[in-house]
């Protein structure tokens, strides 16, 4: 049931969004960490595509849509995050890409979480 109501769940924020709404993902990986992101749009087209704020702190960030992926700099490490396969009662497979250019070599680092589908 939950699968099924999926697009129905992220059509809600994705109309909010044009109206200037924040989409809010809690996440939990593998290891039992949790992440929260709170997206909120500056410039979108119908599409939810262009500028977001990411965070409380408001980084300036880039949505390539309405189901992402999301993209934003913080302390110079690149951030990704993307829907990784479709939605199951446990949620939301997401996945974070942060690639930290000050490392030399530079580091890359992939996270498979699961965030609850935002309804």
């Amino acid at each position: 049931m939950r699968t099924a109501l999926l697009p129905f769940a992220l059509a809600a924020p994705i109309t909010a969004q044009a109206e200037g709404a924040k989409l809010a993902l809690d996440c939990t990986g593998p290891d039992g960490a949790t992440h929260s992101f709170l997206f909120a749009p500056v410039e979108t087209d119908d599409t939810g595509m262009g500028l977001v704020t990411v965070g409380d702190d408001a980084t300036p960030g880039i949505a390539g849509g309405f189901f992402g992926p999301w993209s934003w700099i913080r302390d110079e490490v690149k951030y990704t995050l993307m829907v990784d396969g479709d939605a199951t009662d446990a949620g939301v497979p997401m996945l974070l890409h942060a690639l930290d250019t000050t490392s030399a070599p530079f580091t890359s680092t992939l996270e498979n979480m699961t965030c609850e589908a935002p309804f």
